[in-house]
């Protein structure tokens, strides 16, 4: 197992535990549908007003001369609302993953955002999406504006990554 889960600002109660005792499932699940998966950092957030800060600052630190200020979540195709249930990114180590526990209201909710964000996590997998995703990070965070063509087909993929990470969501039903 490559999850490495920990929880910040606790206050998931039994969906953190529930989180924790599925993952090393929901892993092998995506695994087996779609290929391999890169480290995983798994956080379950307690604090609805962290996620954003979270993400940002693992974000922040793969660039250099970037503070993690807010960046406007809406305003990304590669990010969710606050009332989002997860959401994925790369860091210094594979994907961060962190799940908004206090946003989920049933299992159910839990299994498919955790199928959901793992099918994420192996598409920013290997190192040609790594290295694509970080020329898109530079662009959202200010450094290096990506050429009008290459970051509408980019977003475009994400897109497209959106959908099938949609559809995997079918999977939760086996955990």
């Amino acid at each position: 197992m490559r999850i490495s889960t920990e929880c910040f600002i606790f206050g998931g109660g039994r969906y953190s535990k529930y989180a924790k005792a599925i993952a090393p499932d929901a892993e092998k699940l995506v695994r087996d549908k779609f290929g391999s998966l890169p480290a995983v950092r798994l956080v379950l957030n307690g604090d609805t007003s962290q996620m954003d800060r979270l993400v940002n600052t693992a974000e922040a630190r793969l660039l250099t001369g970037i503070n993690a200020t807010p960046v406007n979540a809406v305003s990304r195709p590669d990010r969710h609302s606050r009332r989002a249930f997860g959401q994925t990114t790369i860091d210094r180590d594979g994907v961060l993953i962190v799940l908004q526990i206090p946003n989920m209201r049933r299992e159910r909710d839990v299994a498919e955002t955790l199928v959901h964000e793992l099918v994420h996590a192996h598409q920013l997998g290997d190192r040609a999406a790594r290295d694509l995703h970080l020329k898109y990070l530079k662009h959202v965070w200010g450094q290096q504006p990506m050429k009008p063509n290459t970051l509408t087909a980019y977003e475009l993929l994400i897109e497209q990554r959106e959908t099938q990470a949609y559809e995997a969501e079918a999977l939760a039903a086996q955990l």
